[in-house]
């Protein structure tokens, strides 16, 4: 993905340049990450770190980032690329994503809290969400989803974690998407993939750790 830079601490060079390809993919398609070169990523901050870690991608950009958590105020937690000192940043509400900074058309915030006390439930209802973006004339829209949350059948994640695969469907005025959440046993979103406004795309992050 092309977010914050998939990077090497010991490689001079960036797996994905997000401060290029954000300006670059204007003018050219984005290239889909090498899937050895991003698990080469995560192998590295696994084994060089002990806190938490996420795998986050953008798929419209075709971007992927390892991310480390920089800074929580209360229960929202920043985010930023491992091994890159950009100030490239995502901030999620229980595993999913709220707001993002530096990544161009950003997601500037969100409220997601009445669908995340369904989905932390695992259980079906109905929620609304709103959800704040810039557009390509760098003005702040407004966007109402009115979502129907449903109950799945229990998955495993990477042979270790399990937990209930929840969707929701969201309707605004002209468009319809459908957001994913596997949310384990205490309620937490170990994966998600969530929509972020019409230039960003579908937002996937997945806890490593």
């Amino acid at each position: 993905m092309a977010l914050a830079a998939c990077s090497n601490q010991r490689s001079s060079e960036n797996v994905f340049s997000v401060a290029k390809t954000v300006i670059q993919q204007r003018r050219a398609q984005p290239v889909t990450p090498d899937p050895q070169v991003v698990q080469a990523v995560v192998t590295d901050a696994l084994s060089n770190t002990t806190g938490p870690l996420a795998l986050y991608a953008l798929e419209d950009r075709k971007a992927v980032a390892v991310l480390r958590p920089i800074a929580r105020n209360g229960d929202y937690q920043t985010w930023a690329s491992y091994g890159s000192s950009a100030r490239l940043s995502a901030t999620t509400l229980n595993g999913v994503l709220v707001s993002t900074r530096g990544l161009g058309n950003d997601l500037m915030s969100s409220r997601v809290e009445p669908l995340l006390e369904v989905v932390s439930r695992r259980e079906d209802g109905v929620a609304t969400i709103q959800q704040r973006y810039l557009d390509g004339e760098n003005q702040i829209v407004n966007l109402k989803s009115d979502c129907k949350i449903t109950r799945g059948e229990t998955e495993t994640l990477g042979g270790s974690v399990s937990g209930v695969r929840m969707t929701a469907e969201c309707w605004q005025a002209d468009r319809s998407v459908v957001n994913s959440y596997l949310v384990d046993a205490n309620g937490t979103v170990v994966q998600s993939r969530h929509w972020a406004g019409p230039t960003m795309g579908y937002s996937s992050i997945q806890r490593l750790r």
